[in-house]
């Protein structure tokens, strides 16, 4: 079988536009992606330069492939089964700046080179305190950053069109922000001088964004098979789902050097993500946190096998429609378009999501992606919501239920875990009522008036009834 290699296969030399932090899979079965459609689609005609984030990445056995490797994508796209299999290109150098610092400062002094995205993960964007110079590589990656812009600073003389367009796709809130934030604080920490300072916030964009696409990696069960249809062995196939979302905060002006507007819908400009932030959150991470002890509580083991549970379908859409949805910022049009897209990737064959591995700390998720709905329902309805109210009480029941080594069957921090210490199915409430205490929530349940009473009902019908039968008695799903 063939090495996977520009040797054997032939791809086009383009300028590196894009300096890269990170060679792991997100990156490349999502921003790598869109750059290759880029060269595919438009005149953009540009590649990447990728670093290495940390000592011990994989830059070097990636770029023993010339930086080539195949992206899988699969799933459901308008209710059809899709799959997409594509060599991607568009990485033509990899950088470890632990072993070759000077190649990355080169790539930062490089004018053609104008784009700077990141992934390093949500510990990426922290603050280190240690010395940034031009000499030794710094550990942090805000570090790595604040070097880059001084070369380039000091490269082009502080000239104002010379700066980078900074895109974070690390899965924090306002990532770009808190990365400018954190560079700025180690600029002035170390005394540079203010006109350093000045260009960083004058010719320099930090951008935050919102990303969203599953990517479980390298696809161990399939890769066989699959380098038999390619002809060729790939180490670094990386596989991923059909769907994909990028939000992006900030001037559109971006697309004058990166025309990620050219692409599709999906990709996204806007002057505040919030709203998408917060549809995302409460739709998709909402709906994943309800569904987890409706399915578990029937005997369901995925995501898949639940939402094509005829009576939990129905729950779930029941309850996004009457009482997620209306606490979002957007019209039923675009919120039904989402939902469906959700259920579509919830549906995907190729996709294994088991509940038991989304319900670690399900009471924290509830509060932050469940909460905000039921509060606004009960503000617009005067009355509590059933299926938001259903949902707390399958959960409480799910978590006294035991394994048969008498261990919980979900996982929790000790705080929330103590509520059900004294726990008794047929009187309930002082679990209810300990757990509705507990400081976590950071709110006043006054505005749930008598919700200790509705959940203790609801959990003495399911304990009575089962699910099934409380469902439909509770909610009338």
């Amino acid at each position: 079988m063939k090495s996977l290699n520009r040797q054997n296969y032939p791809r086009p030399r383009r300028p590196i536009r894009i300096l890269q932090f990170g060679e792991g899979n997100f990156l490349r079965a999502f921003v790598d992606d869109f750059i290759s459609q880029l060269n595919e689609k438009t005149g953009f005609n540009g590649s990447v330069c990728v670093v290495q984030p940390r000592p011990h990445g994989r830059v070097q056995d990636l770029m023993k492939q010339d930086g080539l490797y195949t992206l899988l994508l699969e799933g459901k796209k308008q209710g059809q089964p899709t799959r997409d299999v594509r060599m991607i290109d568009v990485i033509e150098q990899g950088i470890d700046p632990y072993t070759d610092y000077t190649a990355l400062l080169q790539r930062a002094a490089d004018p053609q080179c104008r784009i700077l995205i990141s992934n390093t993960t949500e510990a990426g964007i922290t603050y280190v305190d240690e010395p940034v110079t031009l000499k030794t590589c710094p550990q942090s990656f805000p570090g790595k950053i604040l070097a880059v812009l001084m070369q380039r600073y000091q490269t082009f003389h502080g000239q104002w069109d010379r700066g980078f367009e900074i895109l974070c796709c690390e899965l924090i809130e306002n990532n770009g922000d808190t990365l400018k934030e954190i560079v700025c604080r180690k600029a002035r920490e170390q005394g540079e001088p203010q006109a350093f300072l000045d260009w960083i916030e004058a010719a320099n964009h930090f951008y935050n964004t919102l990303v969203d696409r599953i990517v479980p990696g390298y696809p161990q069960e399939l890769a066989a098979a699959l380098e038999a249809e390619l002809g060729y062995h790939d180490a670094y196939l990386v596989k991923g789902e059909i769907y994909h979302s990028w939000v992006i905060q900030g001037d559109p002006s971006l697309t004058s050097v990166l025309p990620l507007d050219k692409l599709n819908e999906n990709i996204i400009f806007t002057r505040d993500l919030t709203p998408y932030r917060d549809r995302k959150v409460a739709i998709l991470n909402g709906a994943h946190t309800c569904m987890v002890p409706l399915g578990l509580l029937a005997g369901l083991d995925t995501v898949k096998e639940t939402v094509e549970d005829p009576q939990i379908r129905a729950f779930l859409e029941a309850f996004l429609k009457e009482e997620v949805w209306p606490s979002l910022n957007f019209s039923e049009t675009e919120l039904s378009a989402f939902t469906a897209d959700v259920f579509e990737r919830f549906e995907n064959p190729d996709i294994q999501h088991e509940l038991m591995s989304i319900s670690l700390n399900s009471i924290a998720k509830f509060k932050t992606r469940d909460l905000p709905a039921m509060q606004h329902y009960v503000k617009t309805h005067k009355t509590l919501p059933p299926h938001g109210c259903f949902a707390l009480a399958a959960l409480i029941v799910l978590m006294s239920r035991r394994q048969a080594d008498g261990t919980l069957l979900v996982s929790e921090s000790n705080e929330v875990l103590a509520c059900w210490q004294a726990w008794d199915e047929h009187h309930p409430e002082g679990t209810v009522q300990a757990l509705l205490s507990l400081p976590l929530w950071k709110t006043e349940f006054s505005v749930l008036e008598n919700i200790a009473e509705r959940l203790t009902a609801i959990i003495r019908s399911i304990t009575t009834l089962g699910l099934r039968e409380a469902m439909t008695k509770e909610v009338h799903a």
